[in-house]
């Protein structure tokens, strides 16, 4: 017997306080349209985090609703895993994806989740090393304050040292340096052994933050990797399919990995899907024992509705023109945020940190970015945080009159918050 009809969904962010006055539902989400939501009960938002950083074109993306409805027509449901009958649709899209990609990364497995795909890449790097017999590579190493998922092996290369203590123990052999440090990198390779290293993982902008790499870092690593015959996976879930002005972040820095892991705006949210492309060189050698099959995979991999949405995603992302939409106003939305009573602003497209720090320049409080949360939530505007940094990722739709708006709320909210509530 439900104790509690609005506690049936245990969903991450539940709080007691929320189980305790019964505030679920009518906070509960009904609609979109465009860079907006409605709740229960009726009020309306502007949501400055694309759900979960994900609906890239926003909530009324026709083209993609079409393209997934046709498919449930023709073929609602298939798999890749056994039989050699792949959808036809599934074929199309992993095409498609590829040549819209830079012209060494050739071969795409599907999965649903970032999470799921993360540890697809690392488990793949494993077992490469096995198919050529190089078994005592197994290290990963990582960056802290990086993001790479939950869940057994993504947990463990997340840099976030709040789910190793929540989840632990979690998976050996990841290893973790500060966030592009790269001498601390190169010194890690050393102290545990090129020949024990199979692979370094990064994003190409750490999410936890908004952390871009430096100038020239990304080519260092790749640098560092080609030196020692190390993999290099690039973990672009959040960056990519627009979210930094480009299909591929890496791609835009003129640097290729052995890896790209894929995510969130892939579909622009609307159906789950996630992917890992490789290189001919990591898909060749997989392929070259017979008696070597890579064991990963699961039963909803490539769905069709998936990847319909996909191709829809694909044809709206074609001719570049929303890249350089998101380019030029992701730079007028810094600038503009730069004005209000922050400490940085700093971020790539529409990927953008917004730090918060009291008077006396120290971070601000866990009890105070959670106030923002609240007076950002009161403004119609909604966001997310790590840490002290406001989190900014709104559809790639949003227009500059709803730039000026989100600006507008969050500068009213963070002056809210950071005065001193009245006893």
């Amino acid at each position: 017997m439900l104790r509690n009809p609005d506690d049936a969904l245990w969903y991450n962010s539940i709080t007691p306080e929320q189980v305790r006055d019964g505030t679920i539902g009518g906070s509960a989400l009904t609609r979109g349209d465009g860079c907006w939501v409605w709740d229960a009960s009726g009020s309306r938002f502007l949501d400055a985090r694309a759900a979960l950083w994900n609906t890239t074109l926003g909530y009324s993306a026709r083209s993609v609703v079409g393209a997934m409805t046709t498919q449930l027509r023709a073929l609602p449901v298939g798999q890749v895993i056994r039989y050699r009958q792949p959808p036809a649709i599934s074929l199309e899209y992993a095409r498609r994806l590829v040549s819209a990609l830079p012209g060494g990364l050739s071969h795409v497995r599907f999965g649903s989740t970032g999470s799921q795909m993360t540890t697809a890449a690392v488990l793949l790097s494993r077992f490469l090393r096995k198919v050529r017999r190089e078994n005592d590579r197994t290290a990963v190493i990582g960056f802290r304050k990086s993001y790479h998922g939950t869940g057994g092996m993504a947990s463990a290369l997340s840099g976030e040292r709040q789910l190793h203590a929540l989840q632990s123990p979690l998976p050996p052999g990841v290893h973790h340096v500060p966030a592009w440090d790269l001498d601390a990198l190169g010194a890690a390779v050393d102290g545990l052994g090129p020949d024990k290293v199979s692979a370094i993982i990064l994003e190409p902008v750490l999410g936890t933050g908004v952390v871009p790499a430096p100038s020239g870092a990304l080519a260092r690593v790749r640098q560092l990797c080609d030196r020692h015959g190390i993999h290099l996976i690039a973990d672009e879930v959040t960056t990519g399919f627009g979210r930094t002005g480009a299909l591929s972040r890496m791609a835009w820095e003129g640097v290729e990995p052995d890896m790209l892991v894929l995510g969130k705006g892939i579909t622009a949210g609307y159906v789950p899907l996630a992917a890992l492309v490789t290189t001919d060189e990591v898909f060749d050698t997989a392929l070259s024992r017979p008696d070597f099959a890579f064991p990963h995979g699961s039963t909803a991999d490539a769905h069709p509705v998936a990847m319909a949405a996909g191709v829809a995603v694909l044809d709206v992302l074609a001719d570049g023109t929303l890249f350089a939409t998101v380019r030029e106003r992701g730079s007028r939305l810094q600038d503009r945020l730069a004005e209000l009573p922050v400490h940085d602003v700093r971020g790539v497209g529409l990927m953008i940190g917004v730090e918060l720090r009291d008077d006396a320049g120290e971070p601000l409080s866990a009890s105070a970015m959670a106030r923002v949360h609240q007076e950002c939530a009161a403004e119609g505007l909604l966001i997310t945080s790590t840490d002290n940094t406001v989190v900014l990722m709104p559809p790639l739709v949003i227009s500059e009159r709803e730039c000026d708006e989100l600006v507008r709320r969050l500068g009213t909210a963070v002056r809210r918050a950071r005065t001193p509530a009245r006893v």
